[in-house]
């Protein structure tokens, strides 16, 4: 990808204002939302608590991509209340665009360097907390960071995403008993996740802004999609490439 190419794409398509929607927040992404348990079931996820009603939706199954796969949208459902012609109230859903998950293009003649991602999620919304990446820290596999990412590539010769040098990570990631833990800006636990048998959990333990939560979902969801991917057997040899990152990108 060139430069000019990747500077074009970080320009998003933002999502339709929806006057239909005039009841809710004005702003939502300044709304606090209490700790919830996140399920992943199949395109949606959900509240556990709340099978029947999505929080968020993918147009395909992260939980079982491989490499052949380059984009996924995220949108986060939304509802507000519509009154009819009839004065008659009723819940209606909107979807909007938050975040789309993508994957670096590679070829068999270059390898992506520790400073690209692999995987990561562009902001596509006002709304979004940015662009955002998770990059692992050191030689350590259980341990990663989310850091900022320049979707320009400005700071590499190959003119794709790449981390912003000496940023302050977002969050930051530990593999313990088996589960990644999350943790926010001061250290405190935010969330870990939890799988079962065919099952993906992300039990949120602590109060987050709506634009922090939307990141840490899409976080979340690059992190399945990348294991996903590693798990597939039947991908043409050569289509791997580089140190395995996953990321989502903080916008300037």
């Amino acid at each position: 990808m060139s430069a000019q190419a990747a500077t074009q794409a970080e320009t998003p398509d933002l999502p339709p204002s929806y006057s239909e929607a005039a009841s809710a927040s004005p702003d939502p992404a300044n709304e606090t939302l209490e700790p919830i348990i996140l399920v992943l079931a199949g395109q949606t996820i959900h509240a556990e608590t709340a099978s029947t009603a999505p929080l968020y939706h993918l147009d395909r199954g992260i939980e079982s991509l491989s490499r052949a796969t380059f984009k996924v949208t995220l949108e986060r459902v939304e509802r507000a209340v519509r009154t009819s012609p009839e004065n008659e109230p009723s819940l209606r859903d909107y979807r909007r665009h938050v975040y789309t998950l993508e994957q670096t293009w590679t070829t068999p003649l270059y390898t992506l360097p520790s400073s690209c991602p692999r995987f990561f999620a562009r902001a596509v919304s006002r709304r979004a907390l940015g662009h955002v990446g998770l990059k692992k820290a050191g030689l350590l596999r259980s341990a990663v960071k989310a850091l900022p990412v320049d979707v320009a590539g400005r700071g590499n010769e190959l003119g794709v995403p790449g981390f912003v040098r000496d940023a302050r990570p977002l969050f930051e990631l530990r593999r313990k008993d088996g589960r990644w833990e999350w943790a926010g800006r001061d250290g405190g636990a935010v969330a870990v996740e939890d799988d079962g048998e065919g099952t993906h959990r992300l039990i949120v333990t602590a109060p987050l802004l709506r634009e922090t939560l939307d990141a840490l979902v899409a976080l979340w969801c690059c992190r399945l999609w990348e294991s996903s991917a590693e798990r597939a057997e039947d991908l043409p040899q050569g289509m791997d490439g580089g140190e395995s990152t996953l990321c989502l990108i903080i916008r300037e």
